[in-house]
């Protein structure tokens, strides 16, 4: 397959977030939605992983202390094509693949990149994208087929027509690149808007102008490629996210007794034979051991750790501190 790089875009301002923290450092279930998506990639077995800052580029690097990625610095945002420019001096002659893919998707999954990976070498294409229909596409830059299904580019939602807004099918923002066409597709992307921006979506007209080979991947799980813009959008994901952890654990056999007033963060274990009772709230990187009951109205700080066969209510944080402990 030859080596594969990731390069992951964390460098625009996100001003609807009106937020002073970065977007990418927002939360979803206790961990950062960039946290969210390098573990995703790192879990592809992706080996080299690229992180593109900009904006508030300080608190960003400080957030990757001790995560094996490689930090590239965009010095102006003048947009994808070129916060992925700003990363090609670290890939040409290094890598034969390129995964590009956006700091604010916290739901992706690795089954999917993995796929896209494989779908792009078996069709030995210049590039394949991930693309998904939504009942309500709105936000969204619309795929743009031919006659012959093809795809010919890429119309973001502010400058599309009235047909084109009519259209389903959008890009997700995640991209497979042979690296030489990526580089040379780069170098031919022009400017757009008053700002001066560089698009990375154009570059997928410029293939099919080149008639170089273009695939796209649908992806099935439409709540995985949910951007992040707003507060509103964060709140629905971790909604999304605490129903998938949540059923995680059910699946696996712990009784959690009232689903919708259980929260559980990321990267929690819970033993065996445990039950988890209502308005229980367990924060990242807790370890519950077998045969305990949790809650009602437990609140567990992050990084406890619970010995098997102890019952747990009120509030407990990493000194072992309890407001009602048993076992």
């Amino acid at each position: 397959m030859g080596k594969v790089t990731a390069v992951i875009l964390a460098a625009g301002k996100g001003t609807r977030m009106r937020s002073a923290r970065h977007k990418v450092l927002h939360e979803v279930c206790g961990i950062t939605l960039l946290e969210c998506v390098i573990e995703a990639v790192q879990n592809a077995e992706i080996p080299e992983i690229m992180v593109v800052v900009g904006d508030k580029k300080e608190e960003v690097r400080d957030s990757l202390k001790g995560v094996s990625v490689e930090i590239v610095e965009q010095r102006e945002q003048l947009g994808t094509a070129h916060a992925v420019l700003s990363a090609s001096h670290l890939l040409s002659g290094l890598t034969d693949v390129v995964v590009v893919l956006n700091g604010d998707a916290p739901l992706i999954k690795t089954q999917t990149l993995k796929g896209l990976i494989a779908a792009h070498i078996e069709a030995d294409a210049d590039l394949t994208l991930l693309t998904a229909f939504l009942d309500r596409p709105e936000g969204y830059g619309r795929i743009l087929r031919d006659a012959h299904r093809r795809i010919k580019g890429i119309i973001e939602e502010s400058e599309a027509s009235a047909e084109e807004l009519q259209i389903k099918e959008i890009n997700v923002g995640m991209y497979v690149f042979k690296v030489k066409s990526l580089l040379e597709g780069l170098s031919e992307i022009a400017p757009r808007n008053k700002k001066g921006e560089f698009y990375l979506t154009d570059i997928i007209s410029i293939f099919y102008r080149k008639e170089k080979k273009i695939e796209g991947l649908e992806s099935i799980n439409t709540t995985e490629v949910l951007g992040i813009n707003t507060q509103g959008e964060l709140a629905a994901v971790n909604q999304i996210r605490r129903d998938e952890i949540v059923r995680y654990f059910m699946d696996k056999g712990i009784t959690i007794v009232d689903p919708a007033s259980t929260f559980i963060e990321n990267r929690v274990e819970i033993g065996e034979g445990t039950k988890v009772y209502p308005f229980t709230y367990i924060c990242k990187n807790v370890v519950i051991g077998q045969r305990c009951c949790i809650g009602p109205f437990a609140y567990i700080k992050a990084d406890v750790k619970i010995e098997d066969d102890m019952e747990v209510s009120g509030m407990m944080d990493k000194t072992g501190l309890f407001s009602r402990i048993e076992g």
